[in-house]
């Protein structure tokens, strides 16, 4: 990290000092609080990070919460960029498959922050920082080389200042003895023309550089004074979100009596999913295996008749951080994905597989591809046309009321109520597991490419699999389970067809199964 540091002070100040240093661009394909969609940041430094955290170069907020603290760095080493994992529980995407360790890019790559996490796209350039003005510079500088490591960038623009300033004041000096010196060389009569405007044009260019020396001290001041001006701002705007939302989740629950007598009775059937350990295997022998501590990243539900219902993404090989997970397991191989879900209260509690849950796998789709010097195949799930589904027949005799006929033909406009794990254990106090409650509501009637659409949906990353209630008679009944985020096709600048996240959320109905 200390290396990474001072190559990475070391390369801002060089382009600081007018060195050309090549760059690359990240441009955000999906919009985000911090990230415009469409817009570009050029990167200048050899390490940046990506992530949550406030020292990241590349910044995300809370919005994005799949994304982890430290989710990924992107490093430049001679000709070659390649980007690093560092997330434990959170994977990188390059083109769709995740990166174990490292990654070389190249010209075009679309990286996603875990599976429905943020996108970009890596773009290299031809240009360096050369022709940038100093104040891009200094800004691309201020975000990138010095915000991840305070401390020493502190110290080191400390030096350029004294530098610039001392700079300055020699430079002054330097123009004084010229201005002695050409007063001398007046007075001897050997003196050419030639001899003259060459010393003139030293005082000159002596002159313009002590100017440019004490603008660039100016400008560095007036930076770090705007900077430190914007944080402050930014954590009293980050200090105003958070008591508005704990504001707004206060008064939904006291002017809402009815959901709390509606939904109260259903949260120890809402359960969280943690995901325990994987074992690959091939040909009788353990390829992989791995073992997790445990974290809470879906949520499930049990149904009045003891059946368990998840997401069938939340427990597929695909999403799993092992590259060998989905070849083996579509190759004749198996992939074991070991779970846990209980409810918050204790009440109930199952250990499964994946390989125990009845899902529908038919609309998925088999590439023939060579892995590790094997010949075998990959799969590509469909998760968004009514086959996000998956149970599991337990020994329970509660759960939640069911209508799999109404869920056919929920109306347009019909409000309906979430309960789940959104965030997983991120937000909670150590050994709460109470399941969130949000809303959303229908947008067409019936279903459309075999699942209910809504908007205004509350839910976030972690909601996944969790149960949806519409009200019947003063009564909660479940139709639905949550799937995702629809994305619709647009257009890059350079012609390219990309996915992108809309308002409209999946559900799928229970009648698919």
């Amino acid at each position: 990290m200390a290396n990474r540091a001072t190559q990475s002070l070391t390369a801002g100040m060089k382009i600081l000092g007018g060195a050309n240093i090549p760059t690359y661009t990240l441009e955000y394909l999906t919009p985000t609080a911090k990230h415009r969609q469409g817009s570009y940041e050029t990167i200048v430094v050899p390490y940046v990070e990506l992530g949550r955290d406030k020292r990241c170069g590349v910044e995300f907020g809370d919005d994005t919460p799949t994304v982890s603290r430290r989710h990924c760095a992107i490093e430049r080493k001679g000709n070659e960029t390649s980007i690093i994992n560092l997330s434990s529980s959170n994977p990188t995407l390059v083109n769709g498959r995740p990166v174990q360790e490292r990654y070389f890019l190249n010209n075009g790559d679309e990286i996603q922050l875990s599976v429905e996490g943020p996108r970009l796209r890596f773009n290299t350039t031809k240009t360096g920082t050369a022709k940038m003005g100093f104040t891009n510079k200094m800004n691309l500088v201020m975000m990138q080389a010095i915000k991840p490591y305070k401390t020493a960038a502190i110290a080191a623009l400390a030096v350029i200042i004294l530098l610039a300033g001392g700079g300055a004041f020699a430079i002054v000096k330097l123009n004084e003895e010229t201005v002695h010196l050409a007063s001398d060389l007046e007075g001897q009569k050997e003196l050419t023309k030639a001899q003259a405007d060459s010393l003139a044009a030293v005082k000159k260019q002596n002159e313009a550089l002590a100017a440019e020396l004490v603008k660039n001290k100016a400008d560095l001041e007036r930076t770090l004074a705007s900077e430190r001006a914007r944080i402050i701002k930014e954590n009293e705007k980050l200090t105003r979100s958070l008591s508005e939302l704990k504001a707004k989740n206060d008064s939904l629950l006291s002017s809402n009596k009815s959901y709390v007598e509606l939904i109260e009775p259903l949260k120890k059937y809402t359960l969280a999913i943690f995901y325990n350990k994987i074992v690959v295997e091939y040909g009788g022998s353990i390829i992989a295996e791995e073992t997790y501590e445990p974290d809470c990243m879906c949520t499930g539900f049990l149904l009045e008749d003891g059946t368990f219902v998840t997401a069938r993404h939340c427990i597929d090989a695909i999403l799993t951080d092992i590259d060998a997970a989905n070849f083996y397991d579509a190759s004749g191989g198996s992939s074991t994905l070991y779970y846990t879900a209980q409810s918050y209260d204790g009440s109930v509690k199952i250990d499964f597989t994946n390989k125990q849950m009845k899902a529908d796998y038919s609309q998925d789709t088999y590439t023939d591809v060579t892995f590790q010097g094997m010949s075998g195949k990959l799969r590509s799930p469909n998760y968004f046309e009514g086959a996000d589904w998956a149970y599991l027949k337990t020994s329970y005799t509660e759960g939640v009321p069911f209508d799999k006929d109404l869920s056919r033909n929920v109306k347009s406009g019909t409000e309906l109520l979430v309960l789940g794990y959104s965030y997983g254990m991120q937000y909670r106090a150590s050994g709460t597991l109470e399941p969130y409650f949000s809303t959303a509501k229908v947008t067409l009637t019936g279903l459309q490419n075999n699942t209910i659409n809504v908007t205004e949906a509350g839910w976030d990353g972690g909601n996944s699999g969790g149960p949806i209630f519409t009200e019947v008679n003063g009564k909660a009944v479940c139709v639905g389970l949550v799937t995702g985020t629809f994305r619709k096709s647009e257009y890059s600048s350079s012609g390219e067809a990309v996915g992108v996240n809309a308002s409209i959320k999946i559900v799928t109905p229970l009648c698919n199964f």
